[in-house]
């Protein structure tokens, strides 16, 4: 049976059960990493790592060792999407617990932010595809889902539309009465943005938010129109400050002062 393993050492719980369950499965099935390899189309280094706790390993790994050991696929998958999940949760401050994100109603969403945590918790439900699988299938459906687009949709990076919302929930498999309370939600939030104006200090924030994400590749012509919206509203703003106030007329109208 080889030398024994090291101890797991997975910085996240569920992470750690997942290895810990692989190396069960291999222990009762009575076989080696070299054996498995063999049954496999894996390196039994790749095998290792995947029962070391430190990293998550991809499905495809975790579905070869469950099926060489004849483990149950079902369980495996379940496992595997529990640390997949917690992979995608925020680490918390240093001294506090680390919390799921709270789940979300349509009732409930408040911005775009609230609709992408939503997007993570549908394609956590759907068992984690890949952004590729996510394109395959909403091509299935006549859509598209780039994988590059999604990937900066997902991190806040490019605007969420409501088709690609959309075609997203149906790549995931969300019920289609549910996907109507979502556009409704999204189409909500959309309309609440429209009618609140920015201010010069919203323009200020957006563009230093825009400017901190221009190491990753954020086109220069979105900071050029940030930075000419920010310097036209803060010379609204002045205007309006510095304009003369109205007087009232006899009639108990507001009338303009009159000129210098």
């Amino acid at each position: 049976m080889g030398r024994r393993e090291n101890p797991i050492e997975a910085d996240e719980p569920a992470l750690g059960r997942l290895a810990a369950w692989l190396r069960e499965q291999r222990e009762q099935a009575g076989l080696t990493y070299r054996e498995i390899a063999d049954r496999t189309n894996y390196h039994h280094t790749t095998l290792q790592r995947a029962a070391k706790g430190q990293r998550l390993p991809s499905w495809a790994v975790v579905k070869a060792i469950a099926t060489a050991c004849d483990a149950d696929l079902k369980t495996a998958r379940k496992k595997w999407s529990h640390a997949k999940y917690w992979a995608h949760v925020p680490r918390a401050p240093a001294g506090q617990p680390r919390r799921a994100p709270r789940r979300l109603n349509p009732d409930h969403v408040e911005s775009f932010a609230d609709l992408r945590r939503v997007m993570h918790e549908m394609r956590r439900k759907a068992d984690w595809p890949s952004l590729e699988d996510l394109d395959e299938r909403a091509k299935e459906a006549g859509d598209r889902l780039p994988p590059s687009t999604m990937a900066l949709v997902l991190k806040g990076e490019a605007p969420l539309h409501k088709p690609v919302f959309t075609a997203f929930m149906r790549a995931c498999r969300v019920k289609e009465h549910r996907i109507v309370l979502w556009q409704a939600a999204w189409e909500r939030t959309n309309n609440a943005r429209a009618h609140v104006p920015m201010t010069a200090r919203t323009y200020q924030r957006e563009f230093n938010r825009a400017m901190k994400n221009s190491a990753h590749s954020l086109p220069t012509e979105i900071l050029f129109k940030l930075w000419v919206a920010m310097k036209t509203n803060a010379a609204a703003d002045r205007r309006d400050n510095t304009a003369p106030p109205a007087t009232s007329g006899h009639d108990g109208t507001q009338q303009p002062a009159p000129s210098a």
